[in-house]
């Protein structure tokens, strides 16, 4: 990937692929492609377009809001902004990102019957209207879209062959809107992509003491910050959740002969015997040893030691 090139060769192709064109019923205006350039600029302010506008990050990584919600956009991911959709940006110091940027608008091209309404191009797109708002994992090829696209540009292919190939791109996106309606919202929305990464880092931790300011720190962000987003969106706290996989992670080690209580509290992160005690019980409703119990380990002398050091 030659973004290098791409940027210094392949603007003056855009501007003459800058035109409509017309796919069946519907009328195509290509308003803009544009690779973003952002130079020292560390936000746009909320605005909104009278156009659609696909935006796609080849490298690094950027903020968007939609209607005041931060929404992380990474490498290999991408979001569609539809008209009319207030948003605003905000890029990272240190990580500029960079990306591609495609602005188009629709207009019927002729009368399609009632019986056609249904195999409507032009409705087909108008339906991109619905978009919901978010960041979305590339997972339908549209990196392999692009980058073919800006190759043939660079070969100086025909107008209509680069015009064919973002209208493929178009198509794709209808496509996956129409999975969207049709699937539960979380199938490949990586809007709770933040959600993702607290947990891979809490799996990663759960046996040590949890620093929750270099959580924030590895996602660029104050905990502050950060701990509000994740209770928005899980309706528990980080520490909380820190605290399900760790208890997960005890009631594993409990199964273990030969493991004191104490010690599989211990593996698991938690440093008090005695609280982990109770915050087992509350989560599973039994006590560690009851649960144990439960089990038919003979574990009667593991307790005994453990019941130590509750004294």
């Amino acid at each position: 990937m030659d973004i290098a090139l791409w940027k210094t060769v392949l603007p003056p192709v855009f501007n003459q692929i800058c035109q409509e064109i017309q796919v069946n019923d519907a009328v195509i205006d290509w308003v803009d492609i544009i690779f973003e350039q952002i130079g020292s600029a560390s936000r746009c302010p909320p605005h909104s377009h009278t156009w659609f506008e696909f935006n796609y990050v080849l490298t690094g990584q950027m903020e968007t809001r939609f209607d005041d919600e931060p929404i992380q956009i990474e490498q290999g991911e991408f979001f569609l902004i539809p008209p009319g959709m207030i948003h605003s940006h905000s890029y990272t110091r240190g990580n500029p990102h960079e990306g591609i940027c495609l602005r188009w608008r629709i207009r019927p091209g002729g009368l399609a019957s009632q019986e056609d309404l249904a195999t409507s191009f032009y409705s087909r797109l108008c339906q991109l209207d619905d978009w919901k708002p978010g960041s979305y994992r590339d997972e339908y090829g549209f990196g392999s879209l692009l980058e073919r696209f800006f190759e043939d540009a660079t070969m100086s292919r025909s107008e209509l062959s680069l015009q064919l190939l973002l209208v493929c791109l178009l198509d794709q996106l209808c496509f996956l809107q129409q999975s969207l309606n049709s699937s539960p919202p979380s199938f490949g929305i990586s809007k709770d992509s933040l959600v993702r990464k607290v947990e891979v880092y809490l799996e990663d931790f759960q046996g040590c003491r949890l620093n929750v300011n270099d959580l924030a720190a590895s996602l660029h962000m104050s905990y502050g910050h950060l701990s509000r987003l994740y209770k928005k969106r899980t309706g528990i706290t980080i520490v909380e959740r820190m605290n399900q996989i760790r208890l997960d992670k005890a009631r594993e080690l409990l199964l273990q002969p030969g493991l004191l209580i104490s010690e599989a509290a211990e593996h698991a992160g938690f440093g008090d015997a005695c609280y982990f005690s109770k915050a087992f019980k509350k989560r599973y409703g039994q006590s560690p040893q009851a649960y144990r119990q439960g089990d038919q380990f003979d574990e009667e002398h593991l307790i005994r030691g453990d019941e130590l050091l509750c004294k």
